[in-house]
């Protein structure tokens, strides 16, 4: 691989530069600070990856522009491809012949095996590098020194001590925080738990049981609590769902079974006779407004006037007359028999004025009361005593004789024990019939203060009270037929007065008065003799108002047709008249609209119409609600309670576990017995793996080396003008040989002489891995402290070295400019 080109869009210091490198040896001249390394650390960047923004100081963000990055024209094999690396932007790689892109795996393989810090290691350094080296003790400059002289060790050697890691984060011998140590330890306090857990096993086991009871009676609650969170939700829902069920029981109710159908034929004749009804009636009105403005004379203009206008209602109610004016006849009748029982009240008042107190509606309980005392009260001449007597021996004795005579087989004798029985129970008959009879007198009842509440003289005695009594039955009874008298003419004087009502729109003509019943009446007669005279002196007075008459009577007569058949439609459904067909009509229309309405309710309710079903009411929901929350508290504070109980029970197997469980114990020993052994084997598989590595690198340093370091003791030997001719290991050290004889450990070497030392390990690996290390070299002031001598002699090492690699040396010395043979110069000045 070749750098050809460098093009950097902005880079530290650098904004838009392009750098043409040589193949060979290239020299970069640069004073201090004038982008030496910055150039460097961009090669580096683009080959490799730029660092990520959290590590600011090695990216060498730009000042001067935005843009970041750049790109590199590579020569491998005779093609040259552009590396792109622009900000945040992927990375591109394209054939600068053909322009086609390539994969970024391709640079990858180029620069294979080496990432960036194993190409540090062999490719390039600078003077901190070099300088590092002088604070190194002997064994780990060794062992940079090996891992720069056996290429590929690094990640062989990163393995090894990962697992050398692993191991030790497994077991240390006096270690107390890896694993295996903390389990040995955990296995030694076990098996002490185990022994003292044998006596409190019995114990262990009967805690064991209480808390798996516990646990299942935990999870019943739990299943009967959700049971009842469900339920309880379920029954809110039909709670908030009730409204619509309520709405849907209200339009079944007013949506009858078995109400009447009205055929849709019947319901469109019905429609039109009212529709020709509705047409007719302004004309009728219209023929009635002509036939009012046609009166002969001005006298008989406003009533015939008004009674046309208003002869529908005038003719109507003039069929109802005669009903009138026998309600009115029945009046007078009632009111006649009115005056004649208060007549007969005031004649018994006059004759006895002395009760008319006693009809007080405040005496009426105390003359009850007096009327049950008389009445209860009966004169005697004498009464019967009752006396209580024992059973007399001859009545007992007759009887047993009789039966013993008739019933038992005592031969003749029977008939002799029969007659005596007869003859003792007639003994006893005949002294009960002639015992004497106590005559005895009973007193009068005290009646005075009886008699003064019920208003009477108070000296009456029981006689006489029982005669003041029969008088004021008849007083009242003539009080009760004027009472009855009056309520009925005050009935009939209402129907009278609800009939003369339907006058009231023609008060100006007919008045009518509820305390002028007699005179309403006659005004009503007087009224129609009127019109009736008028209407027929109309009628001879012009052919004009015989025509409007003539019109109005067949506009009413077809009206009256209209009505009748109405009327009939109404009879034919079995309706009584024209008001009930159009309520029922508009109940068939309204039960529809009901109907429609009731389904789609339904459909809202769903699932839950079935349940809603159940409750006769919206209290006796709410009950189960009631009951269903009282339910789910109690079962929360009996989970609650039992909860305590579990965790009481538990904690008091924990303090009982502090000791040691035994069967548990035992398990846990077995188990841990299993992860010690994994431990164990996990622990020794590192153990082996990172000895493995180590033996293996070391053998395979062992088989390189010599050659390395042969190739190493020549360079060596020309960079210290041949002071040094041999450099060996001595174990696990490096020593140099002197021309002289004399041996110094690698760490004993002073600074410029180790730097030496390691830069002539460098390129005796470089020369002697060949094609495998192929890649630009980069040294950055790497030969400060060498003297003149030795760097004429490094530079010459150099030259011979970049006949083989691309060698791009940074440097500030102006002798560089000079001395390097063959070598390109590139002054960033």
């Amino acid at each position: 691989m070749r750098i050809k080109r460098v093009e950097i869009a902005g880079f530290g210091k650098f904004t838009q530069q392009v750098f043409e490198l040589a193949d060979g040896l290239q020299v970069i001249y640069g004073d201090n600070e004038s982008g030496k390394s910055t150039l460097r650390a961009f090669i580096l960047g683009m080959l490799f990856g730029f660092p990520s923004r959290r590590h600011p100081l090695e990216r060498y963000e730009p000042q001067a522009t935005s843009q970041y990055g750049g790109s590199l024209d590579l020569m491998v094999n005779g093609t040259t491809y552009r590396l792109t690396r622009l900000g945040d932007q992927p990375a591109q790689l394209i054939d600068l012949a053909t322009q086609a892109a390539q994969p970024l795996s391709l640079l990858d393989h180029w620069l294979a095996p080496y990432d960036l810090d194993q190409y540090k290691q062999l490719f390039t350094f600078n003077q901190a590098e070099l300088t590092a080296l002088k604070s190194l003790g002997a064994q780990e400059l060794n062992r940079q020194l090996q891992q720069v002289g056996l290429v590929g060790s690094a990640p062989w050697r990163t393995t090894a001590a990962s697992l050398q890691h692993d191991a030790e984060d497994l077991y240390k011998p006096r270690g107390r925080k890896p694993e295996l140590n903390r389990a040995l330890h955990q296995y030694r306090e076990l098996s002490a738990q185990v022994e003292a857990a044998r006596v409190r096993y019995p114990q262990y086991q009967a805690l064991q049981t209480k808390i798996a009871t516990l646990s299942d009676q935990q999870i019943q609650y739990q299943q009967t609590l959700k049971t009842l969170t469900d339920q309880q939700q379920r029954l809110a829902n039909l709670r908030n769902q009730w409204p619509v069920y309520q709405q849907l029981q209200q339009l079944q109710a007013q949506t009858p079974r078995t109400a009447q159908t009205l055929t849709p034929a019947t319901v469109k004749r019905t429609q039109d006779l009212l529709r020709r009804q509705t047409e007719l009636q302004p004309s009728l009105t219209s023929a009635r407004q002509q036939l009012s403005q046609q009166p002969v004379d001005d006298q008989s203009r406003g009533l015939l006037g008004f009674y046309v206008q208003h002869q529908t209602e005038f003719e109507a109610l003039e069929a109802q007359l005669p009903t009138l004016q026998q309600a009115y006849g029945q009046y007078q009748a009632l009111t006649d028999q009115v005056t004649q029982a208060q007549r007969d009240l005031s004649q018994q008042q006059a004759a006895h004025p002395e009760l008319v107190a006693c009809l007080a509606p405040e005496r009426q309980d105390a003359v009850r009361t007096l009327r049950t005392t008389v009445a209860n009260w009966q004169p005697q001449s004498r009464q019967q005593h009752q006396q209580q007597r024992q059973i007399d021996w001859r009545l007992i004795a007759g009887g047993i004789a009789v039966v013993a005579g008739l019933f038992l087989p005592l031969g003749a004798f029977k008939w002799v024990l029969a007659l005596a029985g007869f003859g003792l129970v007639g003994w006893f008959g005949y002294d009960e019939f002639n015992q004497p009879a106590v005559a005895t007198a009973t007193p009068q009842p005290d009646l005075e203060a009886q008699l003064r509440a019920a208003g009477l003289a108070a000296e009456l005695d029981v006689n006489d009270a029982r005669s003041a009594l029969e008088q004021l039955t008849a007083l009242q009874r003539a009080q009760a037929a004027v009472t009855s008298a009056e309520q009925h003419a005050t009935t009939q004087a209402g129907r009278v007065w609800q009939s003369l009502q339907a006058y009231r729109f023609a008060t100006a003509w007919i008045p009518v008065a509820q305390a002028q019943l007699a005179q309403s009446v006659q005004r009503v007669q007087r009224f129609y003799t009127d019109v009736h005279q008028l209407l027929q002196k109309q009628g001879m007075a012009g052919p004009d108002f015989a025509y409007t008459q003539r019109q109005v009577q067949q506009l009413t007569e077809q009206l009256r047709s209209v009505a009748n058949q109405l009327q009939q439609l109404a009879e034919d459904n079995g309706l009584a008249d024209v008001d009930e067909l159009t309520a029922a009509i508009d109940a068939q229309d309204m039960r529809q609209t009901n109907v429609t309405a009731a389904e789609q309710l339904q459909r809202q309710l769903a699932n839950d119409y079935a349940d809603l079903q159940r409750y006769p009411n919206l209290a006796a929901l709410q009950a189960e609600i009631g009951d269903v929350r009282q339910r789910l508290t109690a079962t929360q504070q009996a989970l609650t309670s039992q909860t305590a109980d579990l965790v009481s029970a538990q904690t008091e197997l924990r303090h009982l576990t502090e000791d040691g469980r035994y069967a548990e114990l035992r398990q846990q020993q077995a188990n841990l017995q299993t992860t010690i052994t994994v431990l164990a084997r996990r622990w020794l598989t590192r153990q082996l793996g990172a000895r493995w590595i180590e033996t293996a690198l070391q053998r395979l340093t062992d088989q390189q080396l010599p050659a390395v370091l042969q190739r190493a003791t020549t360079n060596f030997a020309r960079l210290t003008l041949a002071r040094y001719n041999k450099i060996n290991l001595d174990g696990n050290q490096l020593v140099v040989t002197t021309i002289d004889g004399s041996r110094f450990d690698a760490a004993a070497l002073s600074t410029a002489t180790k730097e030496q030392l390691y830069l002539a390990i460098r390129l005796a690996l470089i020369s002697h891995l060949g094609a495998g290390a192929t890649l630009p070299l980069m040294i950055d002031d790497g030969l400060v402290n060498f003297d003149a001598d030795r760097r004429q002699a490094a530079w010459a090492l150099l030259t011979e070295i970049a006949q083989e690699h691309q060698l791009i040396y940074f440097t500030n010395e102006p002798a560089a400019r000079t001395q390097f043979a063959d070598a390109t110069v590139l002054d960033l000045a």
